[in-house]
């Protein structure tokens, strides 16, 4: 339509709104304009504010507190309260609309932390924003035969079979065939009698069912080898990805904001490590009972047919999704979905009926913008209304509520965030994650006998380790000293070169691996020893290797120096001691440090019961301000609030200052 000013001001009469002082002075304007996005202005602002004008067939809406997404046409805020994404949120709008941008929102504003799957590499850029750890694939490390805590193994044994057969499209013939194999697996790893490590992961599957006696039916063959081909392509693609027997604490993750990258994996792969991640924290939750709190977490998924397809969901031979039911139940623990995607008709029936809020952009299409509308009950009018949204502009529905036009807040983000920059971002991150490295069970060699060559698969632990007498050279110095570091190490060496190759032979043979820490002197590599490497030292050099403190390198390493710390100022200081990391005593005083690598509740159990104990002070210290704000909060929830109670970082004690005289 033509919007001159004897157009907006006929407009403004029919609407009865000329009495409004605000659009009088807008009309007025556009008038004497040209301009056409003050002619948009005007319009929207006269039709706002004429509810009852046949060409604006939406209610008002009132603002209420929550996360503020923009403007509705009427210019009152939009609020979205977050206990309403416990619910489920589905944006739909076709490339370039604004899903990005209101993702981006979402994620700055809401107060909960946020798994994000991405596939695009969009969301590392918030990283200069928002306090973010950005995991791309071939930094994740993630067994998904490991049960989340509290899991029966049978239990979870099942949930694994749906979601690899959901993903990898088996049927239920080849699923009931690998969830079997699950169980033979976990008995030869003896998880029915204990579930603790070593944990199975998908390499060990792969063999147990490449070593199966060939003497099937025809049938069970084939269901045999369908398997085998998804597993193989699965562990080929995902590299290193599940080559460990506990990847990365999910607990810990849990607690903080994540964007995982999945970007150049294959299509299979990312579409298995969105859901079983759905799953594994959906089970996780579900086994500690944590029901009824509110929101507790968020995963957002643009692109979401990837998971939720109706394709799938309609393939009535593989039975109803998991992933479908466990879009309804997961609410109920205070896990919130954020989905979005252009294709409205092909995400599933059940995600639709299960998002309480649903919002609308531009789509360019009619199949998919009528597949919306239908879920929203649009009217006529306001579908013919819709179809004329520009990019940023929305109709969104809360719940069972009237539909109402929104202007989304347009999320200004320089997208500068480049593979080399997001490794200076996080390298000092990813360095403090921790997993364990895949072991074998003697009950499972035997069951599976002399391995065959596969290039997925690391060592063959049969093959005799030979290392050259550099390596073996850096293995002793290690054993003397675990925390001396790399760059006083290669003074043993006619040259750095040399020293840098031992290093590297002994990282490539899986006989140490690289850790870092920042010391008052700046970032220091340390070398922890493998299994591998301590059987290789006791073995083939003859040395017994002493472990002084509890956990991996970095944690003794801060033992050591929380110790050395206490005694620059006089005190008595012991490691491990009193069942505590450190105890120090000075005369009458006592007083025992943790050192919390992460925010678990390990760690409040240590306290808990440290402060039965009756020390005079407690000290908790942090690898960093994450932690040290979760293990607070963790405090709190469980009625643990002392006096005696100190917390610190570590990088408080790169000097003594922050310690008691």
């Amino acid at each position: 339509m033509s919007r001159d000013g004897t157009n907006l001001l006929d407009l403004a009469k029919r609407g009865n709104v000329l009495d409004d002082e605000k659009v009088r002075k807008l009309v007025l304007a556009a008038g004497l304009s040209s301009n056409e996005s003050l002619q948009d202005t005007a319009e929207k602002a006269i039709l706002g504010k004429s509810v009852k004008h046949w060409k604006y067939p939406f209610e008002s809406h009132s603002g209420f507190d929550g996360i503020e997404l923009g403007k509705t046409f009427e210019e009152m805020p939009f609020y979205l309260p977050s206990d309403d994404l416990m619910k489920h949120f589905l944006a739909v709008g076709q490339s370039g609309s604004g899903k990005t941008t209101l993702f981006y929102s979402l994620m700055d504003e809401v107060e909960r932390p946020f798994w994000a799957f991405d596939l695009k590499r969009d969301y590392r850029h918030l990283s200069n924003e928002v306090e973010l750890l950005v995991l791309p694939w071939s930094r994740l490390k993630f067994n998904p035969l490991r049960p989340p805590k509290g899991v029966p193994p049978r239990r979870w044994a099942q949930v694994f079979a749906e979601i690899f057969g959901h993903s990898t499209a088996l049927l239920s013939g080849s699923k009931n065939f690998l969830m079997k194999s699950i169980i033979q697996l976990y008995r030869l790893y003896g998880l029915f009698e204990r579930v603790e490590p070593p944990y199975p992961s998908l390499h060990e599957l792969q063999l147990l069912i490449e070593s199966e006696n060939m003497s099937f039916v025809r049938k069970t063959s084939n269901y045999r080898d369908t398997v085998l081909n998804r597993l193989e392509a699965m562990n080929l693609v995902a590299g290193t990805v599940f080559d460990c027997s506990q990847g990365y604490s999910t607990e810990e993750l849990l607690e903080r904001n994540v964007v995982f990258e999945f970007d150049g994996l294959s299509r299979d792969v990312q579409n298995f490590l969105m859901e079983i991640l759905f799953a594994y924290v959906y089970e996780y939750r579900l086994a500690k009972n944590q029901r009824g709190a509110g929101l507790n977490h968020l995963f957002f998924l643009d692109e979401g047919k990837r998971v939720f397809s109706v394709y799938k969901e309609r393939q009535s031979e593989a039975g109803i999704p998991e992933i479908d039911e466990l879009t309804a139940k997961m609410r109920e623990f205070g896990e919130g979905l954020v989905v979005a995607d252009q294709e409205a008709s092909k995400l599933t029936d059940s995600l639709k009926a299960n998002t309480y809020t649903k919002l609308l952009l531009s789509t360019g299409d009619r199949k998919q913008f009528e597949s919306v509308t239908e879920s929203m009950n649009l009217s006529q009018r306001q579908k013919e209304y819709a179809q004329n949204l520009d990019v940023g502009e929305a109709i969104v529905q809360v719940g069972s509520g009237s539909p109402f036009p929104v202007d989304l807040y347009n999320y200004e983000l320089e997208k500068s965030v480049t593979d080399e920059k997001l490794e200076k971002l996080m390298t000092e991150e990813w360095n403090q994650l921790s997993f364990e490295e895949r072991r074998e069970t003697p009950e499972f060699e035997r069951a599976t006998g002399p391995q065959q060559e596969d290039s997925s698969i690391p060592d063959d632990p049969e093959q005799e380790l030979q290392l050259s007498n550099e390596s073996d050279r850096l293995l002793k110095d290690i054993v003397e000293d675990s925390f001396k570091p790399l760059t006083q190490r290669y003074q043993q060496f006619s040259s750095s070169y040399k020293g840098n190759k031992a290093k590297n032979e002994l990282v490539e043979h899986s006989v140490v691996i690289e850790r870092h820490v920042r010391t008052r002197d700046g970032k220091r590599k340390l070398l922890e020893l493998t299994d591998k490497g301590r059987n290789y030292i006791e073995e083939e050099l003859d040395i017994e290797v002493e472990q002084k403190g509890r956990g991996g390198v970095v944690h003794r390493y801060w033992q050591k120096r929380i110790k050395e710390a206490f005694e620059n100022r006089g005190w008595t200081a012991k490691r491990e001691m009193f069942d505590a990391d450190v105890y120090v005593n000075l005369n009458d005083s006592e007083l025992v440090v943790e050192v919390a690598m992460g925010n678990n509740q390990r760690e409040i159990d240590h306290l808990k019961k440290h402060l039965d104990s009756e020390f005079d002070a407690v000290w908790i210290v942090c690898r960093n301000q994450d932690v040290l704000e979760g293990l607070k909060q963790r405090l709190e929830e469980n009625s643990l609030e002392d006096e005696r109670v100190v917390f610190r970082l570590f990088r408080d004690f790169n000097t003594d200052e922050n310690l008691p005289s």
